[in-house]
């Protein structure tokens, strides 16, 4: 499928910029129409906020009928005093590839499957510090501005004034305090570990001192400079805040989860029998108090009744107030604080609904009969679908940040000489990847629905580069054996090719079971045979597999476990620098450099420049120049393409009905953007 690249888009369809502040070189971040203030602050200490305007066509703030009738009942208070101060509304124009969103209208029902796991809940709706745009670019979501001082030591977040929790309770800096002493330093939420609040101070662990400076600021202060790349950047960092006002009787003062001394909260004094009780009294039953912690801090959109800002909120009703249920609801949140180019109260659907599925093939019966207005789907169910279907459907896809399919990566830390020789020739990755025809494979593995391709970004995600993603594709077996023999591999009598020195040459890849690796197999080995390259495979279970990764056991891998990928550095640096023992195509590189040097092998060459730009783009606090750095990283890999795809990545398909609009087309799936969160649900609606 071909996809259109979201840099265009942004560009044609913006409809407002929010300058980022610290600097010429700082990010650009597009945002919908907003009146927050700019997303970074400038190189000084002090920074004033720009603020854009509002379209013509918002001349107030109105609601959805079902909502009006609360307020006219006295049971819901009126708008105004729902959403925030007119300077700190949220204004949704445009979705996250940059197109301008259709005015919608209220009412109705989103039907989905299950929602799955412990995330599937918060998928479609939850709402993080920065909201991302398909291409990488950010800007403030949930609070309205951050700012840093010149040298990045102290990072200052304002809040959205008037700004409520789903209950109506006042949304302010108390709740990011809260948070922070009373649920996250102690470890209460399970999520101490998330590093864009620490730093190493002394050779020890040290966390950010929050303070609060009023009832809309805190600011977040560092002995070392803490770059964007590091904060609020960071994926760990999604949200920071809790509602103190229920909370607040849960938090226990034990051995486990001790008090953290803090100016703001003094100790609760409860032990575990106490907590589990109140907590009991709201209706949460958890085991322990560990579990407990866990569930109301940090899985918290599982609890009915816990207050959010999401747009939509679990319902308390008995029997769909759990992920489990035969149908989970999630209801409109009265107090959301975002509107539409026209000032109508988002969300405009009134609830979500997650219908469980009991058998293969359920959920494409129930989108047929109108039971399910969005369905995943594989790609081999695709055509079928919307040739049954007609009109009354569209496809939708959210990119891969996967470089390809069908991968093959080599050990170049081999033990064996001869193999790690070998694989370290540019010439023989060359010769095993012409030496396929990926036209055929892709009719073989895919029907023809992905395209030929090399191990490179896809289109729409950072770094695409076309002559890269052709790289080394066109098949060519005569070609490929003048490699192998500049390689100073030697045919053997048998007509494969065996090592200069007369050992034989069997090239085995490894895969792990249920990867579906295996499969393609066959199909790539009948390429390799007639190139004169002799090769075999060996299926294993992922836990033998890992271990045989870890202690430097293999020679190839066919579809590795930890795919080579992603947004780009901003989403997760291990995947293209070998800095950790973290993914395959680098080896004991990586853990060369994960363990300080003393175990692994040390980089050299192309290997050890990608570290050397890895140090460089992490010390600097410019955005230009880290994507600069990113790309050169990106070049090395171009350059000498140490894992080779044969097919463009496939990405995640969802077959939505023609009555939901709003739904964008070709985004990006990746866990930096919370993956089916990046579709702005609280936007979608439905018309005939």
């Amino acid at each position: 499928m071909k996809k259109r690249l979201f840099a265009l888009l942004l560009a044609g369809a913006m409809t407002v910029s929010l300058a980022a502040c610290g600097g010429s070189g700082d990010e650009q971040s597009s945002a919908p129409t907003d009146s927050s203030e700019s997303t970074e602050q400038s190189s000084e200490e002090e920074s004033s906020s720009e603020e854009s305007t509002p379209p013509e066509e918002a001349t107030g703030y109105s609601e959805s009928p079902t909502l009006t009738e609360l307020v006219n009942a006295g049971s819901l208070p009126a708008l105004e005093e729902r959403i925030p101060t007119e300077s700190d509304v949220f204004m949704d124009t445009m979705d996250a590839g940059g197109n301008t969103l259709e005015i919608g209208t209220y009412g109705g029902v989103i039907n989905l499957t299950g929602a799955g796991g412990s995330w599937g809940l918060s998928r479609p709706v939850l709402e993080g510090i920065i909201r991302f745009n398909a291409d990488g670019t950010y800007y403030p979501n949930v609070i309205k501005s951050f700012e840093h001082n010149e040298d990045y030591t102290v990072w200052t977040f304002k809040l959205r004034e008037g700004m409520k929790w789903s209950d109506g309770e006042d949304f302010n800096a108390d709740d990011i305090t809260f948070w922070y002493y009373m649920c996250h330093l102690n470890n209460y939420d399970t999520k101490k570990s998330w590093a864009a609040l620490k730093e190493t101070v002394d050779g020890e662990d040290a966390w950010a001192k929050l303070e609060k400076v009023d009832d809309y600021t805190v600011t977040w202060t560092f002995v070392n400079p803490k770059f964007p790349a590091d904060f609020i950047e960071s994926g760990d960092f999604k949200w920071c805040w809790a509602p103190e006002h229920y909370l607040s009787d849960m938090i226990p003062d034990t051995e486990e989860f001790p008090y953290v001394e803090n100016p703001y909260y003094q100790s609760t004094g409860l032990d575990d029998e106490a907590v589990l009780k109140n907590a009991q009294a709201k209706g949460i039953d958890a085991a322990t108090v560990k579990d407990l912690g866990k569930a109301i801090a940090y899985y918290w959109w599982n609890e009915d009744g816990i207050p959010c800002l999401n747009s939509y909120v679990l319902t308390t009703k008995e029997g769909n107030n759990s992920r489990d249920a035969q149908l989970c609801i999630l209801e409109r949140n009265p107090y959301f604080w975002k509107v539409d180019a026209k000032g109508q109260q988002l969300p405009y659907c009134e609830e979500i609904h997650f219908n469980t599925t009991s058998e293969d093939g359920q959920d494409q019966l129930m989108f047929r009969s109108g039971e399910l207005d969005i369905i995943e789907v594989p790609m081999e169910d695709i055509a079928s679908l919307l040739a049954d279907l007609g009109d009354a459907a569209q496809l939708r896809e959210l990119a891969s940040t996967n470089w390809g399919s069908y991968l093959v990566t080599f050990n170049y830390t081999c033990t064996d000489k001869n193999y790690a020789e070998l694989f370290a020739n540019p010439k023989f990755r060359q010769a095993v990847s012409i030496s396929v025809d990926r036209e055929q494979v892709s009719g073989l593995l895919s029907e023809n629905f992905l395209e030929p391709g090399q191990c490179a970004p896809q289109e729409g995600n950072f770094g695409y580069d076309e002559e890269w993603i052709n790289k080394w594709t066109e098949y060519d077996v005569e070609g490929a054996k003048k490699l192998l023999e500049e390689c100073g591999l030697v045919m053997g009598s048998d007509g494969f090719y065996d090592f200069a020195d007369g050992s034989d040459f069997v090239l085995t890849l490894l895969t792990y079971v249920d990867s579906g690796a295996a499969t393609a197999f066959p199909v790539l080995e009948q390429y390799y045979n007639a190139a004169g390259i002799k090769c075999a495979t060996k299926d294993i279970e992922v836990s033998a597999f890992d271990t045989q990764i870890d202690n430097n056991d293999w020679q190839a891998i066919l579809g590795p476990h930890t795919a080579i990928g992603g947004v780009s550095m901003k989403s997760r640096v291990q995947p293209f620098v070998p800095i950790a023992q973290a993914a395959e195509w680098y080896g004991e590189y990586g853990t060369y450099y994960g363990t300080g040097g003393q175990q692994g092998v040390k980089p050299e060459g192309d290997m050890a420049k990608l570290v050397e730009l890895y140090e460089k783009w992490n010390s600097t606090p410019d955005s230009e120049e880290r994507d600069k750095y990113n790309l050169e990283i990106y070049n090395l890999h171009k350059e000498n393409l140490w894992t080779i795809a044969y097919l463009k990545s496939a990405g995640a398909y969802s077959m939505i009905s023609s009555k939901i609009h709003n739904y964008p087309d070709l985004l990006v799936s990746d866990d930096l953007y919370q993956y089916q969160n990046i579709v702005h649900y609280w936007t979608l609606f439905k018309a005939e």
